[in-house]
């Protein structure tokens, strides 16, 4: 005879949404620091307090560089429309 225990663990769900465009960068921010940090109610606070001013910190970091490959997407499309012929378009993205 078999006996089997199963038990499933469901972590919470945040879901992120936006009008009229994309998510923006404080968004996308904050979900790739939800998926690298988080801490259990029951750790003792002075750790809780270390681990959120690391998690200010990595937020600034990954907020500029989030930044840069934004900045750095658009420069390679616009550089793309622009060998087609489209430099006229290419202008007006590179301005966004």
């Amino acid at each position: 005879m078999f006996n089997v225990d199963v038990s499933v663990a469901v972590n919470s769900v945040k879901v992120q949404t936006s009008d009229n465009g994309g998510l923006s960068n404080e968004q996308v921010t904050e979900m790739a620091l939800d998926k690298i940090i988080s801490v259990s109610e029951n750790v003792p606070q002075p750790i809780r307090d270390q681990v959120m001013a690391y998690k200010d910190r990595l937020r600034a970091v990954l907020f500029q560089y989030l930044l840069l490959a934004r900045k750095e997407e658009r420069a390679t499309i616009c550089h793309a429309i622009s060998k087609s012929g489209n430099a006229d378009l290419a202008e007006m993205i590179r301005r966004l």
